[in-house]
C-alpha cells in the first residue's frame, strides 16, 4: 500500500465525516449494526493496520450489534490513551419533510437556505455565516470519532511512543450496552499486549452553559446519571367509598411534589450546581379501566450526580419518602376528622428498600422461588428494560401486600456513575498547556469544565467511587445483574483520569444540531494531537 495519509487535512476529515453520517446508524437500527464494519474497512486502508488486521476488530454484543477497536502499538511503550467514541445517533422525525436529508449534511444545509426565515435567530446566523454544516450525527458524535480516527493514522505513520486505542461503540443514546461489554476487553486487551490504561480520551461535542454560549470548553470529568423509582402501594376500594382505600396516584403526586426540582437533591462542585431531579414517568399500574381506585403507581426520576453515590442517593429518597409519608398521614387524619371518621384504624406508610421487600419475599417463599418470578417477569413483560424494572416491583409488592400501604424505592437503569479527574497532575498537566497552546497558537480561549453536561460513556472509563457502593445499586435494581448489568469490578481494573475535548456544535437532538467547521477541522485536531504529545513526555 502507498504509504501516505488521507485522513489530516481538512478537506479529508470533512469528506470522511459525511461519508460516516450518511449511514444512518439510529440506534437499534440495521444502519447501526452496518457502521462500525464500514469503519473497519476505512481503517485498514491504513498501512499499519493493512499489514495488521488483527488489531482492528469487531467484538460482537449480546444483542447482535458489535464494537469495533483498533489498537495502534509501539513496541517500547507501555503508556496507553483509550479513545471513547459512540456512532449510534438518535432517530430524525423531528426533521419533518426533511427527514430524507437528515444524513446528507450538505443537502441539507442548502435547502436550509430556502426556509432560512423558519429557523430560530442563532441557527439563521450559523446558517448565513456559511461556517456551519447541518445534519444528524454531525456534532454528536461522528465529528469526533473522525478525530480520532486521524490521531490513530498519524500515530502510526509517524511511530508516536504511545499506544493508542481506538474504541468506538453502539447504543450510547439509550443504555450503553457498547460501553458497558467493552470494559471486559479492554482488561482483555491490557493483559494480552501489555498495555497500561493511563487515560481516556473522549470526543464529545462541546455543550453549552447558558443559551447563545459562544465559549469553547473541554472537560476534566462526566456527570453522573441515576433513576431512582418509587412504587407507592395503597389500598383498595370502590370509587364510591374513597374513605375506605388510599389511592396510590395521590401518593405518588405527593412524592413527586417533594423530589421535583428539589435544590437539596442537587450538588456543587466548585461552585457548579447539578441541575436538580425531575419526574420522567409516573403512573397507575391498573390493567385498563374499573372503578376500583388505583392502589399501585410508579414513578421514576431522573437524578443527576456529581459526588454521590447510589448509598448516598438511596439515603435521601429514604429520608424524603419518609417526610412524603407524612404529610399523606396527616392529609389523611385531617379528612378524617373532617367527615367525622374514626381514625383508630389507620395504617402507617411504611418505606422499604427494594432489597428489604425482596428479602421478606424470600423468607415468605424461597429464594429460588423470587429468582424465577423475577426472570419470568422480565422475559414476559414487553417493553424496555426500565417496564421490566417496574413490572417486578409491582409483583413482588403484590406478593407482600400485607405490608402495605408503603412506598418501595429502587433503581431503573440506566446509571451513569459521575467521573471528576480535575485533581489528577496528569490532567492539570494537560489541561494547562491546552489552554496555552490554544490561546497562542489558534487565539482561542479554551475553558475547562468539572463535568461534561451532556452524559456520556466516559462514565464506565473505570470506577471512580468505592467498590462496596455498587453494591446497594445491584441489590435495589429489579432483576439484578441478569437483566442490566454494569461490569464494576473490571471498571475498577482499568480506572485511568479522564478528560474530554471535542468539536464545536449545538442543538444536539435537534433538527438544527449543527457543526462548527472551521474549528472542528482546522484547530481542534492540531489541539489533540498536543494533548497527545503532553501526555506521550510526562
Amino acid at each position: 500500500m502507498s504509504e501516505k495519509m488521507f485522513m489530516q487535512s481538512a478537506d479529508q476529515m470533512l469528506t470522511t465525516l459525511l461519508e460516516l453520517v450518511a449511514i444512518d446508524s439510529v440506534t437499534l437500527s440495521a444502519g447501526e449494526k452496518y457502521f462500525p464494519l464500514r469503519v473497519e474497512q476505512v481503517l485498514k486502508r491504513i498501512p499499519y493496520f493493512h499489514r495488521n488486521q488483527s488489531l482492528v476488530k469487531n467484538h460482537p454484543t449480546s444483542d447482535g450489534r458489535s464494537i469495533l477497536t483498533a489498537l495502534y502499538r509501539h513496541e517500547e511503550a507501555t503508556k496507553t490513551v483509550v479513545m471513547i467514541s459512540h456512532f449510534d445517533v438518535v432517530d430524525i422525525e423531528d426533521y419533518g419533510e426533511l427527514q430524507h436529508l437528515a444524513f446528507n449534511p450538505v443537502e441539507l444545509t442548502k435547502a436550509l437556505h430556502e426556509r432560512v426565515d423558519e429557523l430560530p435567530d442563532d441557527a439563521k446566523d450559523d446558517l448565513l455565516s456559511g461556517n456551519w454544516l447541518f445534519g444528524r450525527g454531525m456534532m454528536d458524535m461522528k465529528c469526533g470519532l473522525v478525530q480520532h480516527m486521524s490521531l490513530l493514522e498519524k500515530a502510526a505513520f509517524e511511530e508516536w511512543k504511545i499506544n493508542l486505542v481506538l474504541v468506538t461503540v453502539p447504543d450510547e443514546e439509550v443504555n450503553s450496552v457498547g460501553m458497558r461489554e467493552i470494559v471486559p476487553k479492554l482488561v482483555e486487551m491490557a493483559s494480552e499486549h501489555g498495555l497500561k490504561y493511563t487515560l481516556y480520551l473522549n470526543s464529545e461535542p462541546m455543550f453549552s452553559q447558558v443559551p447563545q454560549d459562544e465559549q469553547r470548553y473541554f472537560y476534566t470529568g462526566t456527570i453522573g446519571k441515576i433513576m431512582p423509582g418509587a412504587l407507592c402501594f395503597g389500598k383498595e376500594s370502590h370509587v364510591g367509598e374513597p374513605f375506605s382505600g388510599m389511592n396510590a396516584c395521590w401518593m405518588s403526586s405527593v412524592l413527586t411534589g417533594e423530589v421535583e426540582w428539589n435544590e437539596a437533591l442537587s450538588e456543587t462542585v466548585n461552585g457548579v450546581m447539578s441541575p436538580p431531579p425531575t419526574l420522567l414517568l409516573q403512573r397507575d399500574l391498573k390493567k385498563g379501566y374499573t372503578t376500583q381506585i388505583p392502589h399501585r403507581s410508579v414513578s421514576l426520576f431522573n437524578l443527576l450526580l456529581m459526588k454521590r453515590t447510589p448509598v448516598d442517593v438511596m439515603a435521601e429518597m429514604k429520608e424524603i419518602a419518609n417526610r412524603a409519608a407524612e404529610k399523606m398521614e396527616e392529609f389523611i387524619k385531617g379528612k378524617y376528622k373532617l367527615n367525622q371518621l374514626d381514625d383508630s384504624q389507620l395504617s402507617t406508610i411504611q418505606v422499604y428498600y427494594y432489597d428489604e421487600l425482596r428479602n421478606y419475599a424470600m423468607k415468605k417463599t424461597s429464594e429460588e422461588y423470587i429468582e424465577k418470578m423475577e426472570q419470568s417477569i422480565a422475559n414476559e413483560t414487553d417493553g424496555d428494560i426500565r417496564e421490566q424494572t417496574m413490572q417486578i416491583v409491582d409483583q413482588m409488592a403484590m406478593l407482600c401486600q400485607e405490608l402495605g400501604p408503603m412506598i418501595i424505592l429502587f433503581y431503573a437503569p440506566p446509571y451513569y456513575p459521575a467521573v471528576n479527574s480535575v485533581k489528577e497532575p496528569i490532567i492539570e498537566q494537560i489541561a494547562s498547556s491546552l489552554i496555552d497552546y490554544s490561546r497562542h497558537s489558534h487565539d482561542e480561549e479554551l475553558k475547562a469544565v468539572d463535568y461534561f453536561n451532556g452524559i456520556s460513556d466516559l462514565s464506565y472509563a473505570g470506577l471512580h467511587a468505592d467498590l462496596s457502593d455498587m453494591d446497594k445499586y445491584n441489590r435495589n435494581l429489579p432483576g439484578g445483574e441478569k437483566l442490566y448489568s454494569i461490569p464494576f469490578e473490571d471498571m475498577e481494573k482499568v480506572t485511568a483520569p479522564v478528560i474530554n475535548v471535542g468539536p464545536f456544535g449545538k442543538d444536539a437532538h435537534q433538527k438544527t444540531e449543527r457543526l462548527h467547521v472551521p474549528f472542528s477541522f482546522e484547530k481542534l485536531p492540531k489541539m489533540l494531537q498536543h494533548l497527545m504529545k503532553v501526555h506521550e513526555s510526562q
